[in-house]
C-alpha cells in the first residue's frame, strides 16, 4: 500500500511542479537580493537583477555557492532574516575547521517537519507505530525534528539516542518498538549485541528501519533487513539545509524521492561545474525554494549522484536520487559522524606541533567506515620514551574526541615509516577490533 503525506503536492504533474519551483524560485532570488549582501553582491557583479531569472534554465548563469562561502560569512552574514527571528540555531559537525552556522524561522522548522513526516509515510509509518530514535542527538540534531515529525503522525516516540545497545534492545523488547530509526552503523552494532545475546528478530516488534545520514549501500540494505526482520530504507539529507528531510525512499526502494517543492536539484561536473546530461553521474547542487532564515542558491552538497526522472510505481511525480556513495572532496564518515582529513590535520597541529607526518587509516565494515585510526609519525629516539609516547598519545586522543566527537585509536609509528603525503588516508576493507 502506498501512502502520502500531501498526495496532491507529492504527485503533481512535472507541468505544474516546474511551475511552482519557477514561483518560488523566484520569490527566493528576491529574498536573497533584498536581504542578503553577499547575494546582492553577486548580482550587481553578474550585472543582473532578479527579474532577470526568467526559467529554471536562467539559474545557470548564477554562481555556485559553497561550505567555504558559509564559513568567511559565519555566524551571520547569510541570513535573510534578523536574530530574533531564528528560532533554532544548527552548527554543522562536519567542517573543515571553520565554523559556520545555519538559522531556521519558525515557519522553516514547520517546514522540516513536514518534510521529514512526508518521508515517513512514504514508508507507511503511522499513528499506530512506536517509534525507537537511536540517533546520536549531540552530533545529528535532525534526529529532534525526527521525533517531532513522528509525533506529528500521531506515532509513539522512544528517543533512546546512543544508550548502550543491550539497553536499546530491552527498550525495543518492553515497549514493542515497531521502527528503529538511527544510523546504519550503530543499527549493525545493535544486530551484532542481538546475535551475542542469542537474541533472534522474531523475538522483536520491528518491521520498519529508517537509517541516515550516512549512506547505506544494496550489501549494507539486505544484512540488515535479513538480521534485524525488517524493511530498511534510507532517507538524505545536506548538513547545510535540512537533515533528513531533502530526499526518502518510498516503498519502492528505486531511489530517494527529492521535495522538489522545496529544493531546486542540478548535477554538475564537479571539476568544470557545467551542468551534466540527464542519466550521468554528478555532484548534487541544490536551491532552496522555500527557507526563510538561511535560503541557499545553487548550494554545492559534494554528493556525487544520479537523477532519475522516470515515474516511480509509487505514484510520486517527484525526481529520484540514487544514493550517493561518493564525494566530491574529502569528506570521511565514520560511524555516521563526517569528518575532513585536513581538519584533523589542524587539530593534530594544535596538540602536537612536534608531528610533522601522520597517516588517516579508515577500516570498512559491511561497506560501511567503521574505526577511524590515526598514525602519528614520531622520531626513533621519541619512540623509546614509553612515558612520553604515551603522553602523546593520550593527548592527542582525548583532543580529537573533544573536538569531533568521535572515538579515534591512535597509534604512534616511527615517521619514516609513513610515505606519500604528509597526512595521507588509506582505506582498508576489514573488520576491526571493538578496542576504539
Amino acid at each position: 500500500m502506498n501512502t502520502f503525506w500531501d498526495e496532491k503536492i507529492e504527485t503533481l504533474p512535472r507541468e505544474q511542479l516546474a511551475e511552482l519551483q519557477l514561483e518560488r524560485l523566484q520569490m527566493t532570488i528576491n529574498r536573497a537580493y533584498t536581504k542578503v549582501d553577499f547575494y546582492r553582491q553577486r548580482f550587481e557583479e553578474l550585472g543582473i537583477m532578479p527579474e532577470d531569472i526568467l526559467s529554471l534554465e536562467d539559474l545557470q548563469q548564477f554562481p555556485l555557492t559553497t561550505a567555504a562561502d558559509l564559513a568567511t560569512h559565519y555566524p551571520y552574514g547569510l541570513f535573510s532574516v534578523p536574530l530574533k527571528s531564528v528560532v533554532r540555531l544548527k552548527f554543522p559537525a562536519a567542517s573543515r575547521g571553520r565554523p559556520f552556522v545555519v538559522g531556521y524561522t519558525k515557519r522553516d522548522v514547520a517546514i522540516w517537519q513536514q518534510l521529514v513526516a512526508r518521508a515517513l509515510t512514504a514508508v507507511n509509518i503511522g499513528r499506530r507505530d512506536i517509534v525507537q530514535v537511536a540517533f546520536n542527538y549531540s552530533l545529528f540534531t535532525g534526529a529532534f525534528t525526527f521525533n517531532q515529525a513522528a509525533e506529528l503522525l500521531g506515532a509513539t516516540v522512544a528517543p533512546t539516542s546512543i544508550v548502550s545497545a543491550t539497553l536499546q534492545l530491552q527498550i525495543m523488547q518492553d515497549f514493542r518498538s515497531t521502527v528503529l530509526a538511527t544510523s546504519p552503523s550503530f543499527a549493525f552494532h545493535i544486530a551484532d549485541t542481538m546475535e551475542r545475546k542469542q537474541t533472534k528478530s522474531a523475538d522483536n516488534f520491528l518491521h520498519t528501519g529508517v537509517f541516515g545520514p550516512e549512506c547505506m549501500p544494496a550489501e549494507v540494505r539486505s544484512s540488515l533487513e535479513q538480521r534485524l526482520g525488517l524493511q530498511a530504507y534510507a532517507i538524505y539529507g545536506v548538513n547545510e539545509m535540512v537533515e533528513p528531510g531533502v530526499a526518502f525512499e518510498c516503498v519502492e526502494k528505486d531511489g530517494l524521492h527529492l521535495a522538489e517543492d522545496h529544493f531546486y536539484p542540478e548535477l554538475i561536473d564537479p571539476l568544470s561545474g557545467d551542468r551534466v546530461p540527464p542519466g550521468q553521474q554528478g555532484e548534487l547542487v541544490v536551491t532552496t525554494l522555500t527557507i526563510e532564515g538561511f535560503p541557499l542558491i545553487r548550494f554545492r552538497t559534494g554528493d556525487i549522484t544520479i537523477l532519475n526522472y522516470q515515474p516511480c510505481q509509487c505514484g510520486r511525480s517527484s525526481v529520484k536520487m540514487a544514493p550517493p556513495l561518493q564525494r566530491s572532496d574529502s569528506l570521511l564518515t565514520v560511524r555516521g559522524i563526517g569528518v575532513y582529513p585536513e581538519h584533523l590535520g589542524s587539530l593534530l597541529q594544535e596538540v602536537a606541533p612536534e608531528v610533522s607526518r601522520y597517516r588517516f587509516v579508515v577500516r570498512r565494515r559491511h561497506g560501511l567506515n567503521d574505526q577511524l585510526e590515526v598514525q602519528v609519525g614520531v622520531p626513533v629516539d621519541y619512540a623509546t620514551d614509553w612515558y612520553g609516547t604515551h603522553a602523546l598519545a593520550d593527548r592527542v586522543r582525548s583532543h580529537l574526541r573533544r573536538s569531533i566527537g568521535l572515538g579515534i585509536k591512535v597509534r604512534l609509528v616511527e615517521a619514516g615509516s609513513l610515505t606519500g603525503m604528509p597526512a595521507e588516508v588509506l582505506i582498508e576493507e576489514q573488520g576491526c577490533d571493538d578496542g576504539m
